[in-house]
């Protein structure tokens, strides 16, 4: 009888510690739900800016410094529908031999000059013995008033990131590099945030569970 009764009595116990964990747990996942939800989305709307941001800096930093090029933004109509205003054109670095018609071409408005142009080259034209080039915006309805020289040429668009330009005039061209570096390691520092948490939430679940039945089984001892 006294065997009955301890078994019943550690059955009893271990029917409440069930209960008890189950409602812990059943706490545990309905009273911060909301909130959960509510991280997932702002780490969603977060991941997702910091990758087009990122995505942003590769294509118009990392990239053209890979194939020798260099980015421009453009800032009028010229070029539409092909490159529409606001764009980010990627110029590559070519000899100026190299330059054939209907390439699209970057050049200085004055050598040595930082103001350019990109525009189609329509024309190439041999002037007592020197190399000129007719250039013509795709939108415009005339030429450019005056012929290209090769050192004018600061390359041929490789690619153009439409729209970028506009986000782009809030960062100087200069400091982008510094931006590329330190949103790298911004997004390697939350990754391993994330993973470091992650860890510790799984470590806790499981010490929980252990001591869990640790506890059933020194009651158990007992009766």
């Amino acid at each position: 009888m006294i065997s009955q009764k301890g078994s019943a009595a550690v059955a009893k116990e271990q029917s409440e510690l069930s209960r008890k964990e189950r409602s812990r747990a059943e706490t545990k996942v309905s009273q911060p739900a909301w909130r959960r939800v509510l991280s997932i989305g702002l780490q969603t709307i977060a991941w997702f800016i910091a990758g087009v941001f990122a995505l942003i800096i590769v294509v118009t930093v990392l990239v053209p410094r890979i194939i020798g090029a260099e980015p421009f933004t453009v800032v009028s109509g010229s070029m539409e529908p092909t490159i529409p205003t606001g764009s980010v054109v990627v110029s590559k670095h070519v000899s100026p031999d190299t330059v054939a018609f209907r390439d699209v071409v970057t050049y200085q408005l004055n050598s040595g000059e930082p103001l350019t142009v990109t525009h189609r080259v329509i024309g190439v034209d041999n002037i007592d013995g020197e190399t000129r080039f007719k250039t013509q915006g795709d939108a415009n309805t005339s030429p450019d008033p005056e012929p290209v020289r090769p050192e004018q040429i600061r390359g041929v668009v490789s690619y153009h990131v439409p729209f970028v330009g506009y986000l782009g005039q809030l960062v100087p061209m200069g400091a982008r590099e510094g931006l590329a570096t330190g949103l790298g390691i911004a997004l390697i520092a939350y990754a391993v945030i994330v993973l470091i948490r992650s860890a510790l939430g799984h470590r806790n679940n499981s010490e929980d569970t252990r001591n869990s039945g640790e506890t059933v089984q020194s009651k158990r001892a007992r009766h």
